[in-house]
């Protein structure tokens, strides 16, 4: 006897598979609402990026560093650069600046600042800083860059790729913690202005 699906079962049986489907389109809104919305602006725009950017916690500098750990680093004033700011963080000789904390999901793909040398030859290194879900710290390189002594846009750097965001609780991981060092006991930087991308799937 050949298998019949009764209405109901039938009924049922769609009703599954549309439920199965909002679902599927739902976990992505929820892991992107697992990081909280931040202003955006086209910070680069003046540069040709055109994407949107979001300011991590004090990375303008004009008010100081609040939230940042500074070691042998400190705010300084400068003269205007591109983006009109009159302050900088300067990393001085073996410093290291690691800046405030912040969430980071797969809607988070990179960040970009400026950065300039004070004084010596060199590079300037980059990490990223987070803590697990099961509270372990862990660091990251990312990049190790050169520039004169003009003001520069760094290239985009990663950021969510670099992160185990799979294993991660809803897909995001906080606080995530920007590390920029030098270990030439001659070389000092300058870095402005410093975004994360928001990118909106």
């Amino acid at each position: 006897m050949p298998y019949i699906i009764r209405p109901t079962r039938a009924r049922m049986m769609i009703a599954g598979l549309f439920a199965g489907v909002l679902l599927a389109g739902a976990v992505p809104a929820v892991a992107a609402a697992a990081c909280p919305p931040s202003p955006i602006t086209q910070a680069f725009a003046q540069f040709g990026d055109p994407a949107s950017y979001s300011l991590v916690p004090g990375g303008t500098f004009e008010s100081g560093a609040p939230g940042w750990s500074l070691s042998r680093s400190e705010v300084i004033g400068e003269s205007a650069n591109q983006m009109g700011g009159t302050h900088a963080l300067a990393i001085n000789p073996g410093g290291q600046a690691v800046s405030a904390g912040f969430c980071v999901s797969r809607e988070y793909p990179s960040y970009r600042f400026l950065y300039r040398e004070l004084k010596g030859g060199g590079k300037l290194y980059l990490a990223l800083r987070f803590t697990d879900f099961s509270g372990a710290s862990h660091e990251v390189p990312v990049a190790a860059l050169e520039a004169g002594a003009t003001w520069t846009l760094s290239p985009v750097l990663e950021l969510a790729n670099k992160l185990p965001l799979s294993t991660a609780p809803e897909g995001t991981l906080t606080p995530v913690q920007l590390v920029f060092s030098t270990s030439h006991p001659g070389l000092a930087w300058a870095v402005d202005d410093v975004y994360i991308d928001p990118y909106r799937r």
